[in-house]
């Protein structure tokens, strides 16, 4: 078993001991749709637009679970071991430190697509709603807002000066994020300048190319090509100003 594979082991099996993570990735997303779409399918609901759209739930309960790994998870872990010298330690032994950086990426996607994949399970039977229609768009949406989203929780992680700080900086970007994707305000409410920023944010266009491909749509291309450039400035940016120790 080579050393990445023996890390990946064992993040996984601290990842699964960690209630709060699982949680998260599995529970959450679920909860949140029984809430807010038992009410709508029994015809009561009063929404029009954006969360009159069928597909509106299931897409921001996929993307909460990527946004909270990205951004709650990934970086809280990162700046706990640096802050207890785990890094420096293993910058000392044959295992290289990035390798513990690629295991927890590993480990936080695996758990987005088996949360995605419980996510779209319950919709399909809890909601009794269609399974996604364009299925590459769906993937390749699920995939470049993955991407985007974890390049930027390891640029928090990068700068965080301390794990509570990680702490501290996830959550107060996650919920500015999660407005902007029209969690409470549907954004053809919100004013048009607002509006045009929300459908290029992380989260927003996450949101709506998940959407447009699970109603069988074509994700649009402006909103992809946003979630890429994210993903690549994100991530060049995080290399760059990453510290070990």
């Amino acid at each position: 078993m080579s050393a990445l594979s023996k890390l990946i082991a064992v993040e996984t099996k601290l990842f699964l001991r960690e209630p709060v993570s699982l949680f998260f990735v599995f529970a959450l997303p679920i909860g949140l749709m029984l809430v807010f779409g038992l009410p709508q399918r029994a015809g009561t609901a009063a929404d029009t637009g954006q969360h009159a759209e069928q597909t509106f739930l299931p897409s921001l309960a996929l993307a909460l679970t990527i946004g909270m790994l990205a951004l709650f998870t990934l970086p809280m872990a990162l700046g706990i071991y640096r802050e207890r010298r785990v890094l420096r330690r293993l910058a000392t032994t044959p295992v290289q430190p990035a390798l513990l950086l690629v295991a927890q990426v590993v480990v936080n996607l695996v758990m987005g697509v088996l949360g995605a994949v419980v996510t779209a399970i319950a919709v399909r039977f809890l909601l009794d709603q269609p399974a996604p229609a364009n299925v590459p768009g769906f993937v390749l949406a699920f995939l470049l807002g993955v991407a985007c989203l974890f390049a930027v929780g390891l640029l928090i992680a990068a700068l965080a000066p301390s794990a509570r700080a990680a702490q501290s900086i996830g959550p107060a970007l996650f919920f500015p994020l999660l407005f902007l994707a029209g969690a409470w305000l549907p954004r053809d409410r919100m004013p048009s300048a607002l509006a045009a920023i929300a459908d290029y944010s992380p989260l927003g266009a996450t949101v709506d190319t998940l959407g447009a491909a699970w109603a069988g749509a074509n994700p649009e291309l402006p909103q992809l090509i946003a979630l890429a450039v994210t993903a690549v400035v994100g991530s060049a940016a995080a290399t760059r100003f990453f510290r070990w120790e």
